[in-house]
């Protein structure tokens, strides 16, 4: 028998996509909507700092699946659908455009937000953050061999990234 019931998953990266897969593994035939705010399917982030980033991985390979996967295993994928409210007494997802989502059960996933830099000029033209895969298209396009790039942050992301930026550098003789 088929169960009725709605799972509603908010926020389409890795996580989401790894939880819409786990229930449909473990038996649970209901419906599941995976809502995300980006018009990208479901990718990994890694690769955004890494392979991709540099130019070595294609596109494709970010991708937790092909997009065919979404429809053969019924999860209604529901791409630039940003949630902006909860109704949890009614069990409704209210989103951007103010249509309403009935739910039995939530799974937030929503990820984070890079730290904005609290600096005078962090909001200039040339200031770039990596957190989403068009964040990674813009600074791809912005690595070019004689281009000067300042990164600020340390740690993983901000080395790969570092990593990936003297790849476009031009060699020294």
């Amino acid at each position: 028998m088929s169960d009725p019931r709605t799972f509603a998953v908010v926020g389409a990266g890795l996580a989401g996509a790894k939880a819409a897969e786990a229930l449909r593994t473990e038996g649970f035939d209901g419906r599941i909507v995976l809502l995300g705010a980006e018009p990208h399917r479901p990718y990994e982030r890694p690769p955004l700092s890494k392979g991709y980033l540099q130019g070595s991985s294609e596109r494709d390979t970010v991708y937790v699946h092909p997009p065919e996967w979404y429809p053969e295993h019924q999860i209604e994928l529901r791409l630039d659908t940003p949630v902006h409210a909860i109704d949890r007494r009614a069990h409704e997802l209210v989103t951007g455009d103010g249509s309403r989502l009935r739910y039995d059960k939530l799974l937030l996933s929503t990820g984070a937000t890079p730290r904005r830099l609290p600096v005078p000029g962090a909001d200039r033209a040339g200031v770039r953050y990596l957190r989403s895969l068009d964040d990674s298209d813009h600074l791809r396009s912005a690595f070019r061999p004689a281009a000067k790039v300042v990164i600020i942050g340390g740690g993983w992301i901000g080395l790969e990234t570092a990593a990936a930026a003297r790849t476009a550098a031009p060699r020294s003789p």
